[in-house]
């Protein structure tokens, strides 16, 4: 059991240390990405959950932490800026045009019956309009600042990033934002009893595009960014 976690630990520490944690909070809706500061006992009660009860449920996962989450906290800076594009930027890229057909596809289908789609689809343009420009931002400009100055030694240097994080922070709300949206116009992702395949197939995708956003907006904020700080 994990003594040092409590109602008070900040929810984005609890996916710190053991990534499993992303799952339970995703059941409950409780943002652990852009809301990561806020206790366990401050998110429980927005939600009008318990939180000891959720604190028991979160120590039950520690010894299911798989090996690949503590190596991930094990990384340099510039080393998990390689990481997240490789695992997260490389999936957006490959998801949102994917998504985007699909969600044509369904629209065109079932829009009639279904007028929430076209506020889905509205959503979704939105997240993918925001993102895209993000992850070239990352890429082109706040990564390899990053790992310039880990290479150059790091120190005092860090301090440079300081205002390319502001701005990434911001866009991560706001993204935050709009996944809360999609959640809710699709009802936490529940296809319609009239839905078909596609259908179906449209929520999964959105489904998973939530979880991963969300941990990798985690991983930047949470710990990438956390350890840039600790070095300034």
């Amino acid at each position: 059991m994990n003594t040092q976690w409590s109602t008070q630990t900040p929810v984005g520490d609890f996916v710190k240390d053991n990534v499993l944690c992303a799952k339970t909070f995703e059941d409950l809706s409780i943002d652990f990405c852009c809301g990561g500061a806020n206790s366990l006992e401050d998110a429980c009660q927005e939600k009008g959950l318990k939180p000891k009860e959720i604190l028991n449920q979160l120590q039950k996962l520690e010894n299911l932490a798989p090996e690949a989450d503590s190596e991930i906290k094990k990384l340099t800076p510039g080393q998990l800026t390689e990481h997240i594009e490789e695992k997260h930027h490389k999936y957006l890229k490959d998801a949102f045009p994917r998504i985007a057909s699909l969600m044509g596809k369904v629209l065109s289908a079932h829009g009639g019956r279904h007028p929430e789609l076209q506020e889905l689809q509205t959503a979704f343009t939105h997240l993918r309009e925001d993102l895209e420009p993000h992850l070239v931002k990352e890429e082109r400009v706040l990564f390899p600042l990053i790992k310039k100055l880990e290479f150059q030694g790091l120190g005092n240097h860090m301090k440079a990033t300081a205002g390319p994080i502001r701005v990434m922070l911001a866009e991560h709300d706001r993204a935050g934002e709009l996944l809360k949206k999609i959640r809710e116009i699709t009802s936490g992702f529940k296809t319609p009893e009239d839905g078909c395949g596609s259908f179906n197939a449209l929520y999964e995708e959105l489904k998973f595009l939530e979880e991963d956003t969300h941990l990798h907006i985690h991983k930047e904020n949470n710990i990438l960014f956390s350890k840039l700080e600790t070095i300034n």
